[in-house]
């Protein structure tokens, strides 16, 4: 009983000891990714070019803001999706029914009921 045991821990600590020797592999060869570039570029003799700096942008001009009129527009993206959340939902296909209106729902008191 004893000699299953102890068989049982060595082969998990084998197990366990060579993923960690890969991962630490793994983690070295991914830090050494930034310095390849550096080496490549010293044997081909180019010199690295540090990139260029964007020009300042100007000071922010301070705009007065209306408040935003609610959007009267058709759109069908938002219908797609909700029409493709109903489905989902449902576990049924699209084309069994159609979303003739889309109205916002008084979220705060469905949360605070919760």
């Amino acid at each position: 009983m004893v000699d299953k045991i102890v068989t049982g821990l060595l082969n998990t600590l084998l197990g366990m000891g060579s993923v960690f020797a890969v991962l630490i592999l793994i983690a070295f060869i991914i830090s050494c990714m930034s310095i390849i570039p550096k080496i490549m570029d010293k044997k081909s003799g180019q010199p690295v070019q540090a990139p260029a700096k964007a020009p300042a942008a100007p000071a922010p001009v301070k705009q007065s803001v209306a408040p935003a009129a609610e959007e009267l527009v058709d759109d069908f993206e938002l219908v797609a999706v909700i029409t493709a959340a109903i489905a989902a939902s449902e576990n049924t296909s699209t084309d069994s029914f159609v979303v003739r209106s889309i109205k916002r729902a008084n979220s705060k008191k469905k949360w605070q009921r919760a």
